[in-house]
């Protein structure tokens, strides 16, 4: 009775979250990439009405946008033209709301997967109060949509071998699906059929451990599956990308050597000091995410590794070993390989989802496991410093509803303490609000003069 009383609340809390945020996506702002990005998106739309045609989309010099597949914003570009929609960037920041709804859907689904719908409830609940996440959900069609496709494809990698069914068809279809939209919008997305790779090996090896044998007829059909559908997902996500349809397997080498180390640099203010993109400190993107995610996510996170022993005790261990590792391993290796890393770490938002479900364990642990041992005074200082922890984010965001992604936690002083010492409006999100105003203010005043905005 009580799980299905959670299962109702899951669903009605996913609902919910969706309503918001599609009305909340009418409060963003129009972000500095969304130009490029649209612009770019309809050179591509005429590449494609002029049968090729037309190449503009393959000579980007300076933006270097041809080496992303951009699906998703090529996708709302052609719905716009097709649709005749004029609020094009109102309807852009729906489809990115969207997208950043089905993110955390997907990663709650997994919550429920491995946890039951309790788990799922507590990462829709931490993605609500999560200000950098539901910032950029407003109006970012590329790193949005790649978390999508990031946290899609681990799911359903660890479905393929850890379901009930031998090989679920739907499962299936859908791995492939998300395997194709990660790849299309960056080729970074090959990560993925990788990470499907290892969980392939490691799950007959554990197998083999454990039984000391091996059914060969099921294990080749798996690998005959893997193959399958590594090599569907990235002949469709070239399907919208015409440098990779140029040349599919080159040209998105290419595009993930040219991806992993962006070529251009950028100036941008880290510790109080300027200093271009390429000479960051190691730790520039760790650093970047532990004081901008709010500290009830850490906290959980800490808690995830308390309890790390217990909790990979249980039969879940090997998929949430997984899971972590999918967060922490891109990090690493960017930090390892010293890569040019800008835009704190937007980049990154794809390791969000995978984080947020491990903290979501850490809390599910200590209430279910650690606390019910204890009294019920135990659990409500629990819980009251849970909702303490939560009031910074969350006021936060009831007072800057079109600027979330510029949160900055209490590790630096909030908005504040980052002022001057670290970027903040790196998106220039604020720009559409300070344009607002100042054409309220000049027709409040009927200045018809010349105005000098930037000298």
């Amino acid at each position: 009775m009580k799980e299905k009383i959670l299962k109702y609340s899951f669903f009605l809390l996913s609902a919910a979250a969706l309503l918001f945020m599609l009305l909340q996506s009418r409060n963003a702002g129009i972000n500095c990439d969304e130009v490029l990005h649209y612009n770019h998106s309809l050179a591509v739309y005429n590449f494609f009405i002029t049968e090729g045609k037309d190449t503009s989309a393959l000579h980007t010099p300076e933006t270097h946008l041809k080496y992303y597949g951009q699906s998703y914003d090529n996708l709302a570009a052609f719905i716009i033209k097709w649709a005749g929609i004029e609020d094009i960037y109102g309807f852009r920041h729906l489809m990115s709301s969207g997208a950043g709804w089905l993110t955390i859907f997907v990663a709650a689904l997994l919550a429920v997967w491995l946890n039951g719908y309790g788990a799922g409830i507590i990462v829709i609940l931490l993605f609500l109060i999560s200000p950098t996440f539901m910032g950029h959900a407003q109006n970012n069609l590329k790193d949005i949509p790649f978390a999508l496709g990031y946290i899609s494809g681990i799911y359903f990698s660890l479905r393929l071998f850890y379901s009930d069914k031998t090989i679920p068809v739907s499962d299936t279809f859908l791995l492939m699906i998300s395997l194709a939209l990660a790849m299309s919008i960056r080729a970074g997305g090959m990560l993925l059929i990788c990470y499907l790779g290892l969980i392939c090996i490691i799950f007959y090896w554990i197998r083999f451990l454990r039984k000391n044998e091996i059914n060969r007829n099921e294990m080749i059909i798996r690998l005959l599956v893997v193959i399958s559908v590594s090599i569907l997902s990235f002949y469709i996500c070239i399907l919208l990308w015409p440098f990779a349809l140029q040349n599919p397997v080159s040209n998105v080498m290419e595009s993930f050597s040219k991806m992993s180390d962006f070529p251009a640099t950028f100036r941008l203010i880290f510790e109080g000091k300027m200093e271009w993109s390429d000479q960051m400190p190691w730790y520039y993107l760790i650093k970047s995410m532990a004081i901008t995610i709010p500290l009830i996510i850490i906290a959980g996170l800490l808690l995830f590794v308390m309890f790390s022993q217990k909790i990979f005790a249980s039969e879940n261990s090997l998929k949430i070993a997984f899971i972590a590792f999918s967060a922490l391993f891109p990090v690493a290796y960017v930090m390892i390989k010293g890569s040019n890393l800008y835009s704190s770490w937007r980049q990154f938002l794809f390791v969000y989802p995978p984080l947020v479900i491990l903290s979501s364990l850490g809390f599910l642990w200590l209430f279910r496991n650690y606390l019910s041992r204890h009294g019920i005074i135990s659990k409500l200082m629990a819980g009251i410093i849970l909702i303490l922890l939560s009031v910074h984010p969350a006021r936060y965001m009831v007072l800057n509803s079109s600027f979330w992604y510029i949160y900055y936690n209490q590790i630096v002083g909030g908005i504040n303490g980052a002022f001057s010492n670290y970027e903040t409006d790196y998106y220039f999100v604020s720009h559409t609000k300070a344009c607002e105003w100042l054409t309220d203010h000049l027709k409040e005043k009927g200045d018809t003069a010349n105005i000098i905005v930037n000298a």
